[in-house]
């Protein structure tokens, strides 16, 4: 039966939990850096299966250690720590043993984030295993790196893992790994895979542990396009059989999440049926087609699911559309959702369940993220951490949804930040693009949007067309629209605002990174008399470089294939690459420019800003130059966000802070 369940208040625990009020009191006083320091904790805490301990990662001497809570005596135990790393991605392997790696944190470059690793302790500290060197000790001895990814746990009393290594397949162009079962304690590895039916990326293991289906992607010799190929058996020892196949550029590829607890129906996401939207379904193996509609979304692609092993449940699936949403297929946990939701309102509740005890985090727009403990039993509610006690008490902005139709009638929704407390009138606009461009914005604290709002600009962050998660229509809408209709969907952005008498039409900026650099650079070119300054870090200059750029990690078999419908096509669209290029038409730029690259950038190399630098220096605009040593696309280090985060203040007050 196809259900969305709608959540309904459940007034008795509402009661017991009373309301959680978050403080909102941010202002120009807030420093820079508070925006950019790494949060004082580690993310949530992970619930042991059994809801007896959480897992924290907390902060010891600069670093972040691993710890255990005992939830009853309230008891804490570090396990594990290192005076040059901080501990990472923590997993239960079961009620008693936890696995981690270790990572530099926010201290060094890009470059040198050479941790990785796999660990496995018990809760108590004792028996401590190695089970994968790091990036830095295979470096040293000039090894390979053959990482091991957690796939899941085998059980609450096994100390074995489900992981997936590439190691066998490591040569192959579109990826090819393979299932192990790793015991935690000795290291050793039982391969799960050997007969498998080749070059698979994707693995879904049944709830007996036996590996049912495998998802491959390949070139298609007879037309040079990438065709997903999904492959099924019955049990262990069963001849593999194929059960789909699409090209990806027809939007028709599914995505096998999980069997059911009878290890007989497989839930996969998919589009069918003409469907825009990415919806879950059980499979029909008997038509090799998807069958009955589990889960829809009217706006968002739902493309996953949440499972609670120790109650034998596929619980539900989140919708990520402009707002998140829980769309629960259980009872309980549909009344938990709605109990929390009602504590804190307007906020995104996450948690996990397991036994008596409930985790709770809580965060948003104006909230990092904050962590609570719910007892189900006694209906109370216990505040543990905030991530950013820094900005408790200070009042930030709220990250509201709108919609407004581009000039070819389609609607672009987005995201709208007004200065809080500040009358929402002439004021001055940053258009905030995101990179991609096949990605998105979520809702959610955003450092630099925050910063920016805190300095009183409104901030413009528009899902343009080729912006993913809103169905494919809305995704190849973008297709070889770079410098076209996908720069009209953000000035047509822009627009609404002055005709709204929100924003001043002499006080606007447009920023981005990546992709949102191009948009930066191109939108000088197309509307130079709309936009007073641009701000560009890691932004392609030029998209045919996307292809010719042999050295950037986007080049290969994905841009030699779906990358030509995306972005156009070297062998035959060089008009359009001319047409669109921002070096190429970098005569048309008027207004001052800010651009920042990485040196060790290898999805948007530093040939990329050079060129646009040379261009824009000869035919002397104004422009400031800053390369990040040893970062990549992006800065990691901490202190680089933050000088970062004041550069583009500087720049912003300088060019459109003030009414002219």
């Amino acid at each position: 039966m196809r259900k969305q369940i709608s959540l309904a208040l459940i007034s008795a625990a509402i009661a017991a939990l009373g309301g959680v009020c978050f403080p909102a009191y941010a202002d120009k006083s807030i420093p820079v850096a508070d925006f950019f320091k790494k949060p004082q904790y580690g993310g949530a805490p992970i619930l042991s299966p059994d809801g007896k301990n959480i897992a924290v990662l907390t902060p010891r001497n600069g670093r972040f250690v691993l710890a255990v809570i005992n939830l009853e005596s309230r008891q804490s135990k570090v396990i594990a720590s290192d005076p040059d790393w901080d501990i990472g991605r923590p997993f239960w392997v079961n009620n008693s043993r936890l696995a981690f790696s270790v990572t530099r944190g926010s201290d060094v470059v890009m470059e040198d984030q050479d941790g990785g690793g796999l660990f496995a302790v018990n809760i108590d500290g004792t028996n401590f295993r190695k089970l994968l060197m790091t990036i830095k000790e295979a470096k040293t001895g000039q090894k390979a790196y053959k990482p091991f990814s957690v796939v899941k746990r085998v059980s609450n009393e096994s100390n074995d893992l489900i992981v997936v290594n590439n190691e066998r397949g490591n040569d192959a162009a579109l990826g090819a790994s393979d299932l192990f079962r790793l015991d935690t304690t000795t290291g050793r590895t039982k391969l799960l895979t050997f007969d498998n039916p080749g070059k698979v990326g994707s693995w879904v293991v049944d709830h007996d542990l036996v590996v049912r289906v495998a998802s491959s992607n390949s070139v298609d010799p007879d037309n040079k396009r990438i065709k997903q190929t999904v492959h099924y058996r019955d049990g262990e020892g069963q001849p593999w059989k194929q059960i789909y196949q699409a090209y990806h550029d027809e939007g028709n590829t599914i995505n096998p999440l999980t069997f059911d607890f009878d290890n007989k129906n497989l839930l996969v996401a998919g589009r069918f049926n003409g469907q825009d939207k990415e919806a879950i379904y059980t499979w029909d193996f008997a038509k090799q087609t998807a069958g009955e509609m589990i889960a829809d979304h009217p706006v968002a692609d739902l493309n996953g699911v949440i499972v609670d092993e120790k109650r034998k449940k596929i619980v539900g699936t989140l919708a990520e559309g402009m707002t998140s949403e829980m769309i629960y297929f259980d009872e309980d946990y549909a009344k938990i959702d709605a109990t929390l939701k009602a504590s804190f309102p307007g906020q995104k509740v996450n948690f996990s369940w397991s036994g008596n005890n409930i985790v709770v985090f809580v965060s948003g727009d104006q909230n990092v993220g904050k962590v609570y403990l719910y007892d189900i039993t006694k209906k109370s509610l216990e505040p543990i951490y905030s991530l950013k006690p820094e900005l408790e008490g200070k009042k930030l902005s709220a990250q509201q949804v709108i919609n407004y139709t581009a000039r070819d009638g389609l609607n672009i929704p987005a995201y709208l930040t007004l200065p809080e407390g500040v009358p929402a009138k002439n004021l001055p606009l940053v258009a905030y693009v995101h990179g991609g461009p096949h990605a998105r914005d979520s809702q959610g604290f955003d450092p630099l949007l925050q910063l920016m709002a805190s300095r009183g600009y409104a901030v413009l962050q528009p899902q343009f067309r080729m912006s993913t998660g809103f169905g494919w229509k809305h995704h190849t809408a973008g297709w070889k629209q770079w410098g076209l209709a996908m720069q009209d969907d953000v000035s047509d952005g822009v627009q609404h605002l002055i005709k709204q008498g929100i924003v001043d039409k002499n006080r606007v900026c447009i920023i981005g990174a990546s992709y949102g650099g191009y948009a930066t650079m191109y939108g000088l070119i197309k509307d130079p008399d709309q936009y007073k300054c641009g701000i560009n870090w890691v932004g392609v200059t030029d998209v045919k470089m996307l292809f010719t750029v042999t050295w950037s990690d986007m080049s290969g078999p994905v841009m030699d294939n779906i990358g030509t419908k995306m972005h156009g096509d070297p062998k035959t669209d060089e008009e359009y690459f001319k047409k669109v290029s921002a070096i190429g038409n970098a005569d048309k730029i008027k207004a001052p420019v800010l651009m920042a690259y990485g040196s060790e950038d290898r999805r948007v190399p530093l040939i990329h800003g050079e060129k646009m630098r040379d261009k824009l220096k000869a035919q002397g605009n104004e422009v400031e130059w800053m390369v990040f040593t040893g970062e990549g696309h992006g800065w990691a280090k901490e202190s680089n966000r933050i000088l970062w985060g004041e550069t583009v203040v500087r720049f912003l007050d300088k060019y459109i802070g003030k009414n002219p």
